[in-house]
């Protein structure tokens, strides 16, 4: 596998993006939130933000040529008795159209007062609000502002609702669009690992695993990309005492072990992958390192086999884990939704310093058209090491059609160094 990588070409320039992004947007306002907020029941959302203290989900709302708040933006969906999906902006800014509709005349009364008309005229019999103590992302109005609305609609305050149910949907439900290009992404980023796990950037006795990390950063950088999250790279050693080194000088004999992911078009990937440092004259990696990563991949399909629609997070961890005990693996699983974020909202299939039921956020179920980073690690004794050996492995899979489907090329041997 030392040369299974491609160059990286098909990087849209920044236009494009913006276009590209743009048209997601519009598609998903105007297919996906009237389908939310009708499935969880609520009849007007408000989100409300101020300059330097942004909502999380405000990046997920705006058009590429609005990038903050500006002072304060106020944005109400708000679904009608013909289930009609009105979507306003109460800020001055052109660029929220055709998005939204701006109904605020400054001339005329504050934002406030503006949303205050707004809600009394249409009366909705629930009011949506970001806050949640359950998802980050979910709760993303200030204490100030939630203050504020709570004495400008205090009539109204019985039927605030957390915006939660939506938000975790709107986050992690992709739409056949995005879903039609993700996998392009996920292979754009298996493309870069695959560069950064090769004798092109790895040179034996001299690479450490710090300097693959910055080869990592620059590269992406240089391509006009953003890493998900700092990369990570350390080794898997014979004869070390502990699993994971850093900071060390790359040897022959050794794994090298890659967790990384980028952001691209508004979408996040995150993958781990595995190298071997061969020593001269050697072909392929030692056959119990190999045994080992065959045992990784075969509880890699017990979880896909697992993984299905409409399961709870903590159903699959169970079920999977159960599998494996019952042919002998000994394994870790700690799977999560990807999407707008690395760690996006959703159901989570265990935590790393959690192999157990998750409360609320593992009693999720999985829903359709919705993308993981398949994460878990085995640990099998390796003959040639004398020692047992941990296993890491991370791949992106997607949920289409109920169907749950790799997005990147699966690494199903050790790239070769």
């Amino acid at each position: 596998m030392s040369s299974d990588w491609k160059q990286v070409t098909g990087i849209l320039p920044l236009k494009k993006r913006e276009e590209t992004q743009n048209r997601w947007l519009f598609h998903r306002l105007n297919t996906l939130l009237p389908s939310l907020m009708k499935k969880h029941d609520v009849d007007m959302w408000v989100v409300s933000s101020r300059e330097y203290n942004e909502d999380p989900i405000l990046k997920t709302l705006f058009p590429t040529t609005i990038d903050s708040s500006g002072r304060l933006t106020i944005l109400v969906f708000y679904l009608d008795e013909n289930q009609q999906m009105k979507r306003w902006v109460l800020h001055p800014n052109p660029g929220f159209e055709p998005f939204y509709e701006r109904i605020w005349s400054p001339e005329e009364y504050d934002q406030w007062e503006c949303l205050k008309r707004l809600v009394e005229s249409h009366d909705p019999d629930s009011i949506a609000l970001n806050y949640s103590s359950t998802f980050a992302a979910c709760d993303g109005i200030s204490h100030s502002l939630f203050e504020h609305i709570s004495m400008l609609l205090d009539e109204y305050s019985h039927k605030f609702v957390s915006a939660q149910q939506i938000i975790v949907d709107w986050l992690s439900v992709r739409t056949p669009k995005e879903l039609t290009a993700y996998p392009s992404i996920a292979e754009l980023a298996r493309s870069i690992a695959g560069e950064a796990l090769s004798q092109g950037v790895i040179h034996p006795g001299i690479t450490t695993t710090e300097d693959v990390v910055d080869w990592i950063r620059q590269r992406v950088l240089g391509l006009g990309l953003e890493t998900s999250f700092y990369p990570t790279v350390d080794l898997q050693r014979k004869g070390a005492d502990m699993d994971r080194l850093e900071g060390e000088i790359i040897r022959c004999g050794d794994i090298v072990h890659l967790d990384f992911g980028i952001r691209y078009l508004g979408l996040a990937t995150d993958t781990q992958q595995l190298a071997y440092v061969r020593y001269p004259g050697e072909e392929e990696a030692p056959e119990g390192l190999q045994s080992a990563l065959q045992t990784a991949l075969r509880f890699e399909d017990i979880i896909f086999e697992e993984m299905k629609v409409g399961r709870t997070g903590n159903e699959v961890f169970h079920r999977s884990m159960k599998k494996a005990r019952d042919e002998g693996i000994e394994a870790m699983l700690y799977s999560h939704p990807i999407g707008n974020h690395c760690h996006e909202t959703g159901a989570l299939i265990g935590l790393y310093d959690q192999q157990r039921d998750i409360p609320i956020r593992g009693d999720l179920p999985i829903t359709c058209n919705t993308c993981y980073a398949m994460e878990f690690n085995i640990r099998q004794y390796v003959p040639e090491w004398n020692q047992s050996v941990p296993i890491y492995l991370e791949e992106p899979v997607a949920f289409i059609k109920e169907r749950l489907e790799f997005m990147a090329k699966r690494q199903v041997s050790f790239y070769l160094i």
